[in-house]
């Protein structure tokens, strides 16, 4: 199974506004107001992990999936989104089937992939998988592989960074992951 992961922020709250989750063949990673003030943060990530949550794993092929958790999203309340109402919302989201996997995000300026012990530079610039902040108005694109790398690394749109050779353990430290 893959494990998404976005890297945090510089700063006193590096994680304000993030969220991670897995439900069965689908799993994501994301950040929301996160300069909103740590307790609008966490009111506004959990806002969107509940959305994504609703009605449980979707039971559909990855493409399809994806899709669904898009829908999901389409109904959450853009008040309980922080101040800019979702506007700088940073979210990748993936789903595996017997086929391979789907990726679909938003807000994302780079993607990264950890096979081993390194990152390596999985997505770059301008790739349509990467692009603006925010909800989107329409339904972002699916990047289908028959197999991805078990960590797959985001950073934001605003706040690209380079990850490409730098080490595991320092990759996870940087999303808040624990080994």
């Amino acid at each position: 199974m893959i494990t998404p992961l976005l890297v945090g922020r510089e700063g006193d709250w590096p994680f304000a506004g993030h969220f991670r989750g897995r439900l069965g063949p689908v799993a994501f990673a994301g950040c929301v107001a996160a300069t909103a003030g740590p307790e609008a943060a966490w009111r506004a990530g959990r806002a969107v992990e509940s959305a994504l949550r609703a009605g449980g794993p979707p039971q559909a092929d990855r493409r399809r999936a994806l899709s669904i958790l898009w829908a999901r999203l389409d109904g959450v309340d853009r008040d309980a989104l922080g101040p800019e109402r979702g506007a700088d919302l940073a979210l990748l989201l993936l789903a595996t089937d017997a086929e391979g996997t789907a990726v679909s995000g938003a807000g994302l300026g780079g993607l990264w992939a950890l096979w081993g012990e390194r990152a390596e530079a999985w997505v770059t610039p301008p790739h349509p998988l990467l692009g603006s902040p925010g909800l989107p108005a329409r339904r972002p694109g699916v990047l289908t592989v028959a197999q991805a790398p078990p960590f797959l690394v985001a950073s934001e749109h605003l706040r690209p960074v380079d990850l490409a050779g730098v080490r595991r353990a320092a990759v996870e430290a940087a999303c808040g992951a624990r080994g």
